[in-house]
């Protein structure tokens, strides 16, 4: 800033100033009682307006390098503004810190958010080829049809898995919290997943509570999905899954347990991890992304839900979602 722009930044100053001098410049001039000569009146004024123009020029020198600096920190908003001197300064210098703080987190974000999108998208179409390969295979293979559904499975899997993963940060606006019946949604579940009960002959054990949980059908939907794909993939044939709720301090527990492989106990606070398969994910054979689950626990907390998660390896793995009595929405 420039010494004439703070002028012009100060022209009321200035003008109460000159105003205020001449009046009272005036007053003396017009009392009888008192004796000025209109040079001394003039010479007053005249000082009266060089200790103005000075103080001005002072208080200029002293908030040039304050402003300098506010121009240097257009250039580089990844530093904090500092050396305030003044109350108005550092109120305005706090203001600024807070404001860039905001900036640079949600560039942050929205670099992670582009790294993550990128990572994944590589990640799927990776894994997309799969199944796509064996259906090639299958047009000069005399393939058991069997088969062939179960890789139409899998890619039905990761379109859907791609496509909430874009939705998860446009979450706010694809989202409708209301009653909605558990058993309608874990049962259309089950047969979404039926193909895999029937062929790996895993039986279920159904009790779920009549009451109705505050939640969006399509999101909790994924959710459930997502547990039962992973209770199936590493569950034996001819095991178990059973799906029950509880009660806890007014807030309804949906659980869902497998007599699987189980989770070995150094991968158990890893498994929500972007990208973590953990050891039965790097088994021979298995289709693991590592992001079901991660995408599962973004989701929960967005619903207001909690999710835990307890295994023991070689007994099987039990999921419990919580469904808040007091759901808060983000």
């Amino acid at each position: 800033m420039t010494f004439f722009k703070y002028l012009r930044d100060h022209i009321y100053s200035i003008l109460i100033v000159l105003v205020g001098m001449t009046f009272v410049e005036l007053v003396l001039f017009l009392d009888p009682q008192v004796n000025f000569h209109i040079g001394t009146l003039i010479y007053t004024w005249v000082l009266a307006m060089v200790f103005l123009v000075v103080n001005l020029a002072i208080s200029y020198m002293h908030k040039k390098a304050w402003y300098q600096q506010l121009e240097n920190y257009q250039e580089d908003l990844s530093k904090e503004l500092f050396g305030a001197r003044n109350n108005e300064q550092k109120f305005i210098q706090t203001k600024i810190n807070n404001i860039s703080m905001e900036y640079r987190n949600e560039l942050t974000e929205l670099y992670q958010n582009q790294k993550d999108q990128r990572e994944y998208t590589e990640s799927w179409v990776h894994d997309i080829k799969v199944p796509l390969a064996a259906l090639k295979l299958s047009q000069d293979d005399d393939l058991d049809p069997a088969l062939i559904a179960e890789e139409i499975d899998q890619i039905d899997y990761l379109v859907d898995q791609a496509l909430y993963f874009a939705r998860l940060n446009n979450f706010s606006n694809d989202y409708l919290i209301q009653e909605q019946d558990l058993n309608d949604i874990v049962k259309a579940c089950i047969r979404t997943n039926k193909r895999l009960f029937i062929s790996k002959r895993i039986g279920i054990n159904f009790d779920l509570t009549d009451k109705k949980v505050l939640t969006d059908e399509k999101w909790l939907s994924f959710i459930i999905n997502q547990i039962l794909a992973n209770s199936l993939k590493y569950t034996d044939n001819g095991g178990k899954i059973s799906i029950f709720t509880t009660t806890t301090n007014n807030n309804i527990e949906l659980h869902i347990k497998d007599n699987g492989i189980g989770i070995a106990n150094q991968d158990i606070s890893r498994i929500f991890n972007k990208g973590f398969t953990g050891s039965n994910g790097r088994q021979s054979g298995s289709k693991s992304t590592g992001m079901g689950l991660y995408l599962t626990k973004k989701m929960v907390d967005k619903l207001g839900h909690a999710i835990t998660v307890n295994s023991h390896p070689g007994e099987g793995t039990e999921t419990i979602i919580t469904f808040l009595d007091l759901p808060y929405y983000k």
